[in-house]
């Protein structure tokens, strides 16, 4: 039996020449799990649809019966010609070929490099690689959401104001507020970036669903409306189990992978640690780009911090701090802070070199694995701060450990 497949859709179709009708097998949303391979199977006769389950394809019962409710409701002139025993038996083979045949479509193929610089891939530059996937991630009431909505109406409208920006559909996915709050954010951040404050923005306002629920819409909107860049908010929302567990987490990041080669998702911090993602380290490792927010509030402004924390293909960038302003409508401007504005947020940013000089100045030599575990800081800004400060250098390497240290001359000047 050969399955044919259009995208994760596999089909087979036999056909019946005295009725001039066909009966299609159709099989989507196919998957191994712990217990075999599931999908959801459709039986139909030319477009009219018999029936449908989502099971284990490989589980006899099951395709019993759905063959027998399928052969129920053919029309007479197919049922005389279809037995129901050639029916089930036509379901039998096609489930048992599925998996090997969705596999086939998964095969390895030569691909050709590109030599090209890294900044020509950037939906938002530095923070959205094209083709990868962002976690944006800070304690709750920081300016996620803001700043999230401020990326995604700058790509869909291609406003380089904030950030450069390779301008294409987005589409927002609000599982936190209610429509009516997202409609007054959008209308403010139009505004901010002087935009008629009517422009639409695709969005998906379903507060009280899951990520997992809306999948299969998310996919047909993100094919239908050719969304270039998807933005959820938040990822606290999957509905896939508890985040600390490695496999709901990779299930999240391979969700986020399924809509949209390009996404950005919103994350929390454990309530004890504000400086990575709640939950397991497999966010880390599946997002590409990984931004780690403050912010400090002033009377009537929110001064934000954008650091990377790690970055794949682009180089890291420096931190980057923006004033939002707000009045009693909601956000009104979006600016360069004065020098002096947010004094702590500017004091957070610079302090992180000599926290680090102090701490080796004391034990000497450290990896940046123990240092980081002693300031408790992320270890990704700690590595990318003792390549790039010049105050720093390998000093000893122990098997795989790189041991950092001062320099001499600013060792000597600081024991003096």
């Amino acid at each position: 039996m050969e399955i044919r497949f259009q995208g994760d859709v596999g089909s087979f179709t036999r056909w019946f020449p005295e009725a001039e009708r066909n009966v299609q097998y159709l099989a989507n949303n196919i998957r191994r799990e712990r217990t075999g391979v599931h999908a959801t199977i459709t039986i139909a006769e030319d477009t009219t649809v018999l029936s449908y389950d989502t099971f284990n394809v490989e589980r006899h019962t099951d395709r019993i019966r759905l063959a027998n409710a399928a052969h129920k409701m053919l029309t007479p002139i197919i049922q005389e010609a279809y037995l129901k025993e050639h029916l089930a038996h036509d379901l039998d083979l096609f489930c048992r070929a599925v998996w090997p045949s969705y596999l086939e479509t998964l095969q390895p193929e030569p691909i050709e490099g590109i030599s090209e610089p890294s900044a020509s891939a950037l939906t938002l530059d530095p923070y959205i690689l094209e083709g990868g996937g962002t976690i944006l991630f800070a304690p709750p009431g920081m300016g996620k959401s803001y700043t999230a909505m401020l990326m995604a109406v700058s790509v869909d409208a291609g406003v380089n104001d904030l950030w450069p920006v390779n301008q294409m559909p987005v589409m927002f996915v609000n599982l936190e507020r209610s429509g009516r709050s997202m409609q007054r954010r959008l209308a403010s951040v139009n505004i901010a970036l002087g935009l008629d404050p009517a422009r639409p923005l695709l969005m998906v306002n379903q507060r009280g669903r899951s990520l997992t629920d809306l999948r299969e819409l998310l996919v047909r909107s993100v094919q239908k409306w050719e969304v270039g860049l998807v933005v959820v908010d938040s990822i606290s929302r999957a509905g896939v189990g508890d985040l600390t567990e490695n496999r709901p987490v990779n299930a999240i990041i391979d969700t986020l992978n399924g809509l949209c080669p390009t996404w950005l998702a919103l994350a929390h911090t454990p309530r004890d640690n504000a400086n990575h993602v709640y939950g397991s380290i497999h966010f880390d490792a599946g997002a590409d780009v990984v931004v780690q927010l403050t912010s400090e509030r002033k009377e009537m402004s929110l001064g934000i911090s954008l650091n990377v924390t790690k970055a794949n293909d682009i180089a890291f960038p420096p931190t980057n701090m923006i004033a939002y302003d707000f009045d009693s409508f909601g956000l009104c401007g979006v600016r360069a802070p004065k020098r002096s504005e947010f004094l702590q947020l500017a004091a957070a940013n610079a302090s992180l070199g000599d926290e680090v000089a102090d701490y080796l100045l004391v034990v000497n030599l450290a990896t940046g694995t123990d240092i980081a575990l002693a300031l408790d800081k992320d270890r990704s800004t700690v590595s990318r701060l003792l390549s790039s400060d010049g105050r720093f250098r390998v000093q000893e390497k122990r098997g795989r450990d790189v041991l950092y240290g001062l320099h001499t001359s600013l060792q000597v000047g600081r024991d003096s």
